[in-house]
């Protein structure tokens, strides 16, 4: 998605990115739009070795680590999204740091991928602009040795769309600026230009990408595979579900509503997660979206909040279907979870 921290609505730069949110649809029913792949461009499905998947989170909260649910999971991955040029705003990265601080706590690998600038969400950052600012975060992270350059980038909503070039020249840099850190080459969605646009990017690059990042919402919420298997055909190396998930119910921009599947849709396409993740080797982690939205439907609408709610954590901190699917997928049984209760901050503990 391209917005980041949709879950916390009450926090500084939360309420700043009304834009994004009406992507939402864009994904969604972009499976309807989209060319099928001739069924040549697909691989063989195989399994995968039992230790060869990893299966993480995508979430913005640092709460996410304390809770006894996560901890009882296992998971050692999750992904950060925030502003390239986050160290200008010492509030948001303060909370951002909590994060960080909080996964290095739990020994949880961070994944930081970057994104745009809430405050100038079509601006384009040139190369000096966004090297120093991400080598300044870098600095303050040393720790911190997996990175994507831009989150989402052949997004309409996103400055790269319409630049494959500079797209490829942000992983270039990223990727000298940091020689031991895994660089994801570009994080895109399975809609329509995917394709034509990581082709670009490819010719571009000067550095060999090895690791790569996909959104794939429409082949998950559909069931199937011919976008994931076009992407595997066009990309070398590893590739990562750097964010991907189920949708209880989400805001639409473009019709100002809100568009409310339910927890039984959500379970279902969680459901086809290892299915997909299936059709090659080549592909080794998972970040589901999300952990916990704080806030209900119900609340979202009485107060007006553009956002999204595909976690599998209710707000009120019980267990909806997709965690036993998640919980299953890592091996454990959901019926032995741990109780959580949601505490006066906020937090499932």
């Amino acid at each position: 998605m391209t917005s980041y921290n949709r879950a916390q609505p009450m926090l500084p730069v939360r309420s700043r990115h009304a834009l994004a949110i009406s992507m939402a649809a864009a994904i969604i029913a972009a499976g309807a739009l989209f060319m099928q792949a001739s069924a040549s461009a697909r691989p063989s499905v195989r399994a995968h070795g039992a230790s060869s998947l990893s299966i993480g989170i995508s979430d913005n909260s640092p709460t996410t680590f304390s809770d006894p649910r996560f901890r009882w999971l296992g998971m050692k991955f999750a992904r950060l999204l925030v502003p390239w040029d986050i160290v200008k705003y010492p509030t948001e990265l303060a909370w951002e740091n909590a994060w960080l601080e909080a996964a290095r706590a739990h020994h949880v690998t961070p994944l930081v991928a970057f994104n745009h600038d809430p405050h100038h969400p079509m601006l384009l950052p040139s190369l000096t602009a966004y090297g120093k600012a991400v080598k300044r975060f870098m600095t303050l992270y040393p720790w911190v040795h997996e990175y994507t350059p831009w989150n989402e980038e052949n997004h309409y909503l996103q400055p790269t769309a319409k630049n494959p070039h500079r797209a490829a020249q942000y992983f270039d840099l990223l990727t000298l600026m940091c020689r031991t850190c895994t660089v994801t080459a570009a994080d895109v969605l399975d809609i329509p230009n995917m394709a034509e646009w990581t082709e670009k990017f490819l010719r571009y690059a000067r550095v060999r990408p090895r690791f790569w990042g996909l959104h794939n919402y429409v082949d998950l919420s559909a069931g199937e595979h011919t976008r994931t298997a076009l992407f595997l055909s066009i990309v070398p190396g590893q590739v990562w579900f750097t964010e991907t998930g189920g949708v209880v119910w989400r805001y639409e921009g473009s019709s100002h509503h809100y568009v409310v599947h339910d927890e039984a849709y959500a379970a279902k396409v969680a459901g086809n997660l290892l299915g997909l993740a299936a059709i090659s080797s080549r592909v080794r982690r998972i970040y589901y979206y999300q952990w916990r939205v704080r806030y209900s439907l119900a609340w979202a609408r009485r107060h007006g909040t553009i956002s999204w709610d595909s976690g599998i954590i209710r707000p009120d901190c019980s267990l909806r279907a997709a965690f036993s699917v998640i919980a299953r997928a890592l091996g454990h049984n959901p019926a032995h979870a741990p109780h959580a209760k949601h505490n006066s901050a906020g937090a499932c503990v």
